[in-house]
């Protein structure tokens, strides 16, 4: 047992307390009173004596270590209050700090801020764990991104603050991981005015969704690998008010297995596939584009992609497309299964075959055709095609196989009688150009040569966007794919 000094024991300490209230005593006016402010200072002197100490034998010790416990407990939690004037509530807010940097903080119940300058590795895994079912996550990116790989297990809601077209990526993901991935008990998760980016994919998909309702509103994702960017098996996927996804991938960029999808108003730039979809329910598209990227065309790695390929996996299975752009595919809408489908005042162009369907109905309104062998192309089912504009083929504008039924009327075909007139020369000098009938030799395309395709480190849809601009012969510069500081 520890030996305390002479003065600090027994008789030591209650002459040293006595001294202390006379040394007191003398130093206060006769007739005075000690009032608030005297029991006030009494008490906190009385808890800096007793409360370092241990307890020795005798009543008087034990109740003074009593009393300083208790006026502990009623200090403690509130005495934040005396020493900084962020925690002055008390509770509620709390900033959290890790190596003396504010780093951002954790809101109410069902919100939290993240600010990705200064937000360390795994912090933001943390903040999703602790948010609550239906909360929202505000990430910031001004000079650094956040670099996670999210496992969402409830409903959520990302939001991207402080958006422009030279933001940084706020989420990216680390080499090979998943930059979300959403598993069935997350019901809904909406990631909406945020710029996401997988930068080295690898075999892994940017977003992944199993059995959930997954929403891009006003946001971008940016892949680089050799899976789809976007994943989704069951569930729904939305796509909606002028999201991009651009995908530098061997296969495609969007990947639905048995699952709805909704798309509105937004785009999918790729250099493979654009959308491979096995639906189930009704699905509609509204106003999406798809385009293929420059980078692969003319290689083997490029050919036979397709624009969008969907099949109805059920004969209640309706699937609606309207106002739809498809460039610069092998196969511009490819579709498939036992329902019905309705293409509507859409353009497919720069491909070899434009439409080919195998459903049990389709009805083909007043679209634009723009293909150098076959427009529509029925192999199965009855096809209803009205009103159509099929221009530049050279096999047939409206073709049925054996299988096939077409009942057509009102519709324009313009069929390529001069193939060596339409050939696109590129930059071949005009004395190296040889003509030759269409039927003896093939077109061919110059990567990048069109007004608007781009390879892609040139294309970023916010800053191409504005149809009405000039576009310069000049090649843009090439531009960091994802600008991320460690």
């Amino acid at each position: 047992m520890m030996t305390l000094p002479h003065r600090l024991t027994g008789g030591g300490l209650r002459k040293r307390q006595m001294w202390m209230r006379k040394d007191k005593a003398a130093h206060v006016r006769p007739g005075a009173s000690l009032g608030v402010a005297g029991a006030i200072a009494g008490l906190v002197m009385s808890f800096a004596v007793t409360a370092p100490f241990p307890a020795v034998a005798g009543a008087e010790n034990r109740y003074d270590g009593n009393n300083a416990a208790r006026v502990s407990g009623y200090i403690k939690p509130c005495f934040g209050m005396l020493l900084d004037a962020q925690l002055r509530s008390c509770g509620g807010k709390r900033h959290y700090r890790e190596s003396g940097y504010l780093y951002g903080y954790h809101g109410g119940r069902y919100d939290a801020t993240i600010n990705c300058d200064t937000a360390p590795r795994g912090y933001v895994e943390n903040v999703v764990e602790r948010i609550r079912s239906g909360g929202v996550l505000y990430l910031k990116a001004k000079n650094r991104s956040c670099i996670a790989s999210l496992d969402l297990k409830k409903s959520i809601t990302i939001v991207g603050t402080g958006y422009s077209p030279r933001d940084i990526p706020v989420l990216v993901a680390p080499d090979g991981q998943s930059c979300i991935r959403i598993a069935p008990t997350a019901e809904k998760v909406i990631i909406k005015n945020a710029y996401i980016s997988s930068p080295r994919g690898d075999q892994t998909a940017c977003i992944e969704a199993s059995g959930s309702e997954l929403t891009l509103q006003n946001s971008q994702v940016r892949y680089q690998g050799d899976a789809a960017a976007v994943h989704l098996s069951g569930g729904r996927l939305n796509i909606t008010e002028s999201s991009h996804i651009i995908a530098k991938t061997r296969s495609v960029a969007v990947a639905i297995n048995n699952g709805e999808f909704f798309a509105e108003n937004s785009e999918i730039a790729t250099t493979a596939g654009g959308i491979y979809g096995v639906l189930s329910g009704d699905s509609q598209v509204q106003g999406l584009s798809v385009q293929q990227l420059a980078d692969w065309r003319g290689f083997q790695r490029g050919e036979g992609a397709i624009g969008i390929e969907l099949k109805l996996d059920s004969a209640n299975s309706i699937l609606s497309m309207m106002d739809t752009k498809v460039r610069y595919f092998a196969r511009g809408i490819l579709l498939d299964g036992a329902g019905e489908a309705l293409l509507a005042h859409s353009l497919v162009e720069h491909t070899d075959h434009g439409i080919v369907a195998s459903l049990n109905r389709l009805r083909v309104i007043e679209n634009t055709v723009i293909a150098s062998e076959i427009g529509i192309d029925v192999v199965e089912g009855t096809a209803f095609v009205g009103n159509n504009r099929v221009a530049r083929v050279r096999t047939a504008g409206i073709l049925a196989s054996s299988n096939g039924e077409i009942r057509a009327v009102d519709n324009r075909i313009e069929a390529d009688l001069d193939g060596c007139k339409t050939l696109k020369w590129g930059n071949i000098p005009p004395s190296e150009r040889i003509c030759t009938p269409w039927y003896e030799g093939s077109e061919f395309d110059v990567p990048g040569d069109a007004r608007d395709q781009y390879m892609f480190d040139q294309y970023w849809p916010r800053e191409n966007a504005i149809a009405s601009a000039p576009v310069s012969t000049t090649p843009a510069p090439a531009r960091a794919a994802d600008p991320v500081r460690n």
